[in-house]
């Protein structure tokens, strides 16, 4: 379980005066988030505050296919680029210096029926940004995107802002804080520590409807967004790895 952060003085006041009201909180389900760094992108899949990557074999052989990376680039077209399978990521080439990484992996529809419940399909989604003092325009059902301003994300599902939406933010240590969006579907974060954050958003729709071939009764979508930020406070170390589950738990 992550522990709460110990803050210099100065940075203390600034810590607990985050717009939104914020709570310490764990991670409750598994997540793919993006890390760009050498030249090479990684989509990983686990829990990045517990410092869990699921491996090959294992967890990670569960989607359906290699997911397909977007890079964008400021007064560019999309690009598309083809990944492969590794050890504790789906890997792939990222050339030059992107603004934003997007990809989207294909998971298979959760049989519920020991439950009497519809299948649940279930889209995890990771983004990746060179910086938040850009803004980024949503692509995905529910996307979490940089505004421009210092410590601002916004929740958009379906094109539109998502009030209420719960917005869990990991620091560089794996210490996790939430905040809730407002109607503008905007949350405000205090990032005093250099290194990789990741922000997490869930949400539930329970509008029927068919993927993979097959009807499904409820949709849940989880996405995130990492960035890296140069400056700031050193932040203590994640914690040690975790042990990923066999296939098939």
């Amino acid at each position: 379980m992550s522990c709460a952060p110990t803050f210099p003085r100065p940075w203390l006041a600034a810590a607990l005066t985050i717009a939104s009201v914020t709570a310490l909180a764990p991670v409750h389900a598994h997540q793919v988030w993006l890390e760009n760094a050498g030249g090479q992108a990684r989509l990983h899949f686990g829990e990045f505050n517990d410092n869990l990557r699921e491996n090959s074999p294992g967890r990670l052989d569960q989607f359906k296919g290699v997911p397909v990376l977007e890079q964008q680039r400021t007064g560019a077209a999309a690009q598309r680029v083809e990944g492969q399978l590794g050890k504790d990521a789906f890997v792939y080439p990222a050339a030059g210096t992107p603004d934003t990484l997007f990809a989207t992996a294909t998971y298979p529809l959760i049989d519920r029926s020991k439950r009497n419940l519809p299948a649940m399909y279930w889209q995890p989604s990771a983004r990746w940004v060179a910086s938040l003092a850009k803004p980024v325009g949503p692509t995905a059902p529910l996307d979490l995107v940089p505004t421009g301003k210092p410590g601002e994300l916004k929740v958009v599902y379906q094109g539109a802002p998502l009030p209420k939406a719960k917005v869990q933010l990991a620091a560089p240590s794996g210490w996790t804080r939430e905040a809730e969006a407002g109607e503008d579907g905007t949350v405000t974060f205090v990032t005093p520590w250099k290194g990789q954050y990741v922000a997490e958003v869930k949400h539930s729709d329970k509008t029927p409807g068919e993927a993979h071939g097959a009807p499904y009764g409820e949709a849940s979508y989880v996405t995130t967004l990492s960035f890296v930020l140069a400056d700031g406070m050193p932040s203590p170390s994640l914690p040690p790895a975790a042990t990923p589950a066999p296939a098939g738990r």
